[in-house]
């Protein structure tokens, strides 16, 4: 009775993992599944094996071994936040689960990525050897979902280092959306996209109570850019949240509270860098975001904002000869994507390094999406309220 009511929740599982379309994880458990019946069963091998403890140690530990590498190549990985761009969703210390389910894994290219393998290549590899070199095309397995608008997303960065160089942002732009920023709001399709109760951004506050103001911010544990209570002016500058700014104007010491905009001179611009774009961190676009299959007409300007993506990213030669486009020696007129893009940014609006300064992220370099924060520590001590934080 007890066996038979164990094949039934199995088989519930297997089906529900193969409905949401995670068919390589249904045969992977049933793969394990037979194993362990096997070694259960009759046959003359795993008696053997049962009865030599030595060996059956061995090979125990090596399948302990190949089932922690399987966990972190196909299943979830753990990673910790090094800066402070994802403010306050993401502080430095914390330490968060990331679940490669969700968008489906990316196989690895070589052995260096593989887990405890590449050690092995790391020992046996000479001076000459390069090590982001690709052994293997990519390849993604299915996923239960695709990734949205607002998902906290770890990649590894299209263009800076090596493969181990990760990143976590919010993904604001998906393949095909038309995105722009205007006065520091983001807008996909021309629909303003919500903002996390926790990204920051600079608001310049007018103050009509200076020590009134100083006790508050104290009180608050606000940012204030730069130690300026003793200057003379009431205007100080705070990178705080949308919660924290509907706090201050509802306080008797606080005139008035603005968002503080970049400066559109050229020393703000953003790449690419150019008068005909004028572009900053605070007012971009408007930009379509590649996607597969897409075709954009060739003219100065779409030469300028997709350069970079078609040269490093797609990995063929596009040039401007004159006003006469080329790619690969071939006059052309058009361009077809051959992959997908995304647009991230960091919550900390002013102080990330993201998709208003480096372009788009492939989406071969998605690694997963982060649902939650584990644990958090900080040079002032554990982080008690952070543990097992759902991310939003």
């Amino acid at each position: 009775m007890k066996s038979k009511i164990q094949l039934t929740v199995f088989g519930i599982v297997l089906l529900f993992l193969t409905a949401i379309g995670l068919h390589w994880l249904a045969l992977g458990a049933l793969l394990v599944f037979l194993i362990c019946l096997l070694y259960r069963s009759d046959l003359s091998f795993f008696v053997w094996l049962r009865k030599h403890s030595f060996v059956l140690s061995l090979v125990s530990i090596v399948g302990i071994f190949i089932l922690a590498i399987s966990i972190r190549v196909f299943l979830i990985e753990i990673f910790s936040i090094p800066s402070s761009s994802m403010e306050n969703t993401l502080l430095v210390g914390d330490k968060i689960l990331v679940s490669k389910l969700n968008f489906g894994p990316a196989l690895p290219k070589s052995p260096y990525e593989i887990p405890w393998i590449n050690l092995f290549w790391y020992l046996s590899s000479d001076k000459t050897t390069n090590l982001d070199s690709t052994y293997w095309n990519y390849n993604r397995l299915s996923g239960y979902s695709s990734v949205k608008h607002g998902d906290v997303v770890v990649f590894i960065h299209p263009l800076w280092g090596k493969r181990d160089n990760y990143f976590i942002k919010r993904c604001v732009g998906i393949p095909g959306d038309t995105l722009q920023i205007t006065d520091g709001i983001v807008f996909t399709n021309r629909q303003a996209i919500a903002v996390s109760d926790d990204a920051k951004q600079p608001y310049q506050v007018k103050v009509s109570n200076r020590s009134e103001f100083r006790s508050l911010v104290d009180s608050l544990e606000l940012e204030v850019f730069g130690d300026n209570f003793g200057q003379a002016d009431e205007s100080k500058s705070l990178n705080i949240t949308r919660l924290q700014q509907k706090q201050l104007t509802e306080k008797k010491c606080v005139e008035s509270v603005a968002i503080n905009l970049v400066a559109t001179d050229s020393t703000q611009w953003v790449d690419p860098k150019v008068q005909e774009l004028a572009w900053t961190i605070d007012n971009f676009g408007p930009v379509v975001i590649p996607k597969k299959g897409m075709t954009i007409n060739l003219t100065p300007i779409s030469f300028i904002i997709y350069r970079q993506t078609i040269n490093l990213l797609e990995k063929v030669k596009l040039e401007d000869k004159s006003g006469v486009f080329y790619l690969e020696g071939q006059p052309v007129t058009t361009y077809t994507f051959r992959r997908n893009y995304f647009f991230m940014m960091g919550d900390n609006r002013h102080n990330s390094n993201d998709s208003r300064y480096w372009g788009f992220v492939p989406e071969e370099n998605i690694v997963g999406k982060a649902l939650f924060i584990l644990f958090s520590n900080s040079q002032n001590g554990f982080r008690w309220d952070r543990t097992l934080k759902l991310l939003k």
